[in-house]
C-alpha cells in the first residue's frame, strides 16, 4: 500500500521530465513550425503540473487527516507521540504550502520565477523535521537502550542516527537548491522537492533503518538471540512430551549452540539411587556408563549446582566432584533439580575458543535446567500413566481370559455328565450357533447378526478371508431360519468351470452337451424349500451371473438345454474372499447382480481379530483330532497357547487346525508342547515378541520341562 502512493509521483515526475527533454530537442531541431510545437508542449505541461499540484494538496489533506485520526485512535504511547509530531509538522507546513499554490494559480509570472522556492523549502523542513523527531526520538534512541547495552552499542546506534539525520539535511538541501541559478519551466522545483525528498525520507528511514537496526543488535548481542532460540527448543520439546533420550538430545543441542563446548555430556538420575546413567553425549568418547555418586558428591552437588574444574590442593587432595570432572575430562558439571530432588547432571568440556564459563553461561545452564526439569517431570508422569494402562490392560485380558475358561470348563462338565458331545454356550436360547466356537467380542457382534437376520427371507452376503468358516456360518443362518426343516445345498463355484457350473445349478436334460446322457436336477431345483449356499461368488463367470441374476429376479430358470421352466423357492446365501466392489471396477462382477446378493452383508472377522478365542479353539481341536488318531493327548502348554496368541495366522481358523492336527500326531506325551508346533508358529512367536534374551530365540521348551 506504501509503494502505491510513489506511483503518481513517479510517473508526473518522468512525465514532466520527458516533456521537457520533448522541448530542448524541438528548439535544437531545425523542424518546421518547431515553435508553435513548443508553445503546445509547455501549455500540456502547464496542465500537467496544476494537475500534479490539485493532486498533492489532496494528498497533503488526506495526510493531516490520517495523522489526527491515528493520534485520537491509538492507544501506543510510544506511536501516539509520533503521530502528535508529525501532525504538528504538517500544521505548521501548510501556511508555505498555501502560499505556493497560491501563486501557482494567481501569479505564474512569480511562480515561474521561484518565489516559492524558499516556501516550499520551510514546508518540507517543517515537515521532515518532525518526522525525523518523532522516528529518532520515538524509536531509534529508546531510553532503555542507552541505559541497557554498552557504550560500544549506543556509540553505533548513535552514529547510524546522525547517518539517517545527515541523509535527510541533505535530500532536503539538494531538493530546494538544485538548478538554484533558475529553473527554465515553471514546477522544476516543487517536482523534485516532492518527489525525491519525500522518496529518500520515508524510503530509508523505514525500510533500511529496521534492517540496520537488527544487524547491529545481532553483532553485539549474538549470544541473546541464540539463548532464546535454544530456550523455544526446549520449551517445544515440554510441550511435545518426549522421551528422555530425546530430551537429552535437545539439551546437547541448545548447550552447543550457547556455550560452544567442545565436548557435552548428559546424566540422568537411576531413581533414587545415588548413580547417574549416561543418556546422550556428544563430541566425547570412552565416557563412563554411569556415575556413582558418594555423599560428598551429591551434598555438593545439591548445595552448588556447579562445579568448575580447579587445581588441586597440595595437602587435602582433590575431592570426588574433581575426580569426576578429571574422568570426564569436563571442565564444568552442572546439576539440575525436580521437585527439590537431584535429577541429572550436565557435563560440559572446554568451549572451542578456549574461554572459561562466566556468569552468563550459569545464568543460561540455570534456565536451561529448570526447563529439562519440568520435561523430565512430564516424561516421568506420561510413562507412569503408559505403564499404569499397560498394567490395567493386562489385568482385565487376564480376567477375561479366566472367565472364558471357566466357562469352558463348565461346559465340559455338564457335557461329562449328560454324556453327550460338547456344545458351546448359544447367544440366546432359541439361538443354535451350531460348530461356529468362541465368545469374543467379534464372533458375538456375528452371531448376534445371525440371530437377526436368520428368519427373513434375505439374500445374504458372508464376506471374510479363507478359512474365517463362512460356509459354517451360512448353516447357522439356515439352522435358525424358518426353512431349518428344508434343505441346506451347497455349491463350491471356483472348484467348477463355467459350463460345468450352470449345469450343476440349473440341471440339464438328456444329450444337451456332450456326456449328458440322462436327465439331471440341478442344486437350485434340489435346494427348492430350503437354502442354497454359493461359495466363492466372486469366481463365476460373466454369462452365469446374468443366469443367476435372471432366477434372483424371477425364480424360475430352463435347465441347460431344455425348455421347460421350474419354478423355485430358495433362499440364497453367498460367501467370497474377494473384494466385490473391486471386481466390479474391473468389469468381472455385473453390479446389478451385486446388489441382489448383497442385501445383508455379514462381515467375517480374521482369527487375529479374535485371538481371544484361540484357547477355546485349541481344545476343540485338539479333542476332535485326539479322538480321531486314537491319542491320550488332554491339554497343552502355556507356552504353546502364548505361540499360538502371538502366531499372525494368515490361514486364520483352517491353519490353525492343521497346526493342532500336526501337534497331535507328532506329540508323545499327554500335553502340546513347544517343539510339536510349526517352525513358521515358533517364528511368528520370536518376531512379535516385544523383547526377548538371546537364549530365547534358540532353546524352546522341551518335552517335560513344564515341571509336570
Amino acid at each position: 500500500a506504501l509503494a502505491a502512493l510513489y506511483v503518481v509521483p513517479t510517473v508526473a515526475f518522468v512525465w514532466m521530465i520527458g516533456m521537457l527533454g520533448y522541448a530542448h530537442w524541438l528548439e535544437q531541431s531545425d523542424l518546421g513550425g518547431a515553435t508553435e510545437k513548443i508553445l503546445k508542449s509547455l501549455v500540456t505541461l502547464r496542465d500537467g503540473i496544476y494537475a500534479y499540484l490539485t493532486f498533492a494538496s489532496g494528498c497533503f489533506l488526506v495526510m493531516l487527516t490520517a495523522l489526527a485520526h491515528g493520534y485520537l485512535r491509538t492507544a501506543n504511547p510510544i506511536e501516539r507521540s509520533q503521530l502528535k509530531w508529525m501532525f504538528w509538522g504538517g500544521v505548521f507546513a501548510v501556511p508555505p504550502v498555501g502560499y505556493t499554490l497560491y501563486l501557482a494559480l494567481f501569479d505564474q509570472v512569480e511562480f515561474a520565477l521561484g518565489r516559492a522556492r524558499f516556501a516550499m523549502f520551510l514546508a518540507s523542513l517543517s515537515f521532515m523535521l518532525a518526522y525525523a523527531v518523532a522516528i529518532l526520538r520515538f524509536k531509534l534512541m529508546l531510553i532503555d537502550q542507552i541505559v541497557s547495552k554498552g557504550m560500544r552499542y549506543y556509540a553505533v546506534s548513535l552514529g547510524l542516527t546522525g547517518a539517517f539525520a545527515g541523509l535527510i539535511s541533505l535530500g532536503g538541501l539538494t531538493a530546494n537548491f538544485w538548478n538554484a541559478g533558475g529553473a527554465a519551466f515553471p514546477g522544476w522545483q516543487q517536482v523534485i522537492t516532492l518527489g525525491a525528498v519525500l522518496a529518500v525520507a520515508v524510503t530509508m528511514l523505514l525500510w533500511s533503518r529496521d534492517r540496520l537496526q537488527q544487524l547491529i543488535d545481532r553483532r553485539f548481542y549474538r549470544e541473546k538471540y541464540q539463548l532464546d532460540r535454544a530456550l523455544q527448543q526446549m520449551n517445544r520439546a515440554v510441550e511435545r512430551v518426549v522421551d528422555r533420550e530425546t530430551l537429552a538430545q535437545r539439551m546437547i543441542g541448545s548447550c552447543r549452540e550457547v556455550l560452544r563446548a567442545e565436548r557435552i555430556a548428559v546424566y540422568l538420575r537411576d531413581g533414587e539411587q545415588p548413580t547417574f546413567q549416561l543418556i546422550a553425549a556428544e563430541g566425547a568418547v570412552d565416557l563412563p556408563a554411569q556415575i556413582v555418586a558418594d555423599d560428598e558428591l551429591m551434598q555438593t552437588l545439591w548445595s552448588e549446582s556447579a562445579i568448575a574444574r580447579s587445581m588441586t590442593p597440595l595437602l587435602s587432595g582433590p575431592s570426588s566432584a574433581q575426580l569426576i570432572l578429571r574422568s570426564l575430562r569436563a571442565e564444568l558439571l552442572y546439576a539440575f533439580n525436580s521437585d527439590n530432588d537431584l535429577v541429572g547432571v550436565v557435563a560440559l568440556g572446554p568451549k572451542q575458543n578456549g574461554a572459561t564459563y562466566t556468569a552468563e553461561d550459569l545464568t543460561f545452564l540455570n534456565a536451561l535446567g529448570q526447563i529439562t526439569s519440568v520435561a523430565l517431570h512430564s516424561v516421568k508422569v506420561h510413562q507412569d500413566l503408559s505403564r499404569v494402562n499397560e498394567e490395567m490392560q493386562l489385568k482385565v485380558e487376564k480376567i477375561d481370559e479366566q472367565r472364558r475358561v471357566i466357562t469352558m470348563l463348565q461346559q465340559e462338565i455338564r457335557t461329562t455328565q449328560a454324556g453327550g458331545a460338547p456344545k458351546p454356550e448359544p447367544v440366546a436360547v432359541d439361538f443354535e450357533r451350531g460348530h461356529i466356537i468362541g465368545s469374543s467380542p467379534a464372533i458375538q457382534r456375528v452371531l448376534d447378526t445371525v440371530r437377526k437376520v436368520a428368519q427373513s427371507e434375505s439374500s445374504v452376503l458372508v464376506t471374510g478371508p479363507s478359512g474365517t468358516g463362512k460356509e459354517l456360518l451360512a448353516h447357522a443362518i439356515h439352522t435358525n431360519s424358518s426353512r431349518r426343516n428344508g434343505p441346506m445345498v451347497g455349491v463350491h463355484c471356483a472348484a467348477l468351470s463355467p459350463s460345468l457350473l450352470e449345469s450343476e445349478l440349473f440341471g440339464h436334460v438328456k444329450g444337451s452337451f456332450t456326456g449328458a446322457h440322462k436327465d439331471r436336477v440341478g442344486r437350485f431345483e434340489s435346494a427348492n424349500g430350503g437354502t442354497l449356499f454359493l461359495d466363492e461368488i466372486g469366481d463365476i463367470s460373466l454369462e452365469t451371473q446374468i443366469k443367476l441374476l435372471r432366477v434372483l429376479q424371477t425364480r424360475q430358470f430352463e435347465p441347460v438345454g431344455g425348455t421347460r421352466t421350474v419354478q423355485v423357492d430358495v433362499r440364497l446365501i453367498a460367501a467370497t474372499h474377494q473384494d466385490l466392489k473391486r471386481l466390479i471396477a474391473e468389469g468381472k462382477f455385473r453390479e446389478d447382480l451385486f446388489y441382489r446378493l448383497n442385501v445383508i452383508s455379514i462381515a467375517l472377522p480374521t482369527l487375529a481379530e479374535r485371538k481371544e478365542d484361540i484357547h477355546e479353539l485349541s481344545l476343540h481341536f485338539l479333542r476332535r483330532s485326539a479322538q480321531r488318531f486314537g491319542k491320550p493327548i488332554k491339554q497343552i502348554d502355556d507356552d504353546v497357547l502364548d505361540a499360538l496368541k502371538r502366531y499372525s495366522w494368515p490361514g486364520n481358523i483352517r491353519e490353525l487346525e492343521n497346526v493342532l492336527e500336526r501337534a497331535v500326531v507328532l506329540a508323545e506325551g499327554e500335553s502340546i508342547v513347544l517343539l510339536d508346533l510349526p517352525r513358521e508358529v515358533l517364528d511368528g512367536r520370536v518376531h512379535s515378541a516385544k523383547s526377548v534374551s538371546p537364549r530365547s530365540l534358540t532353546e524352546p521348551k522341551l518335552r517335560g520341562g513344564s515341571g509336570r
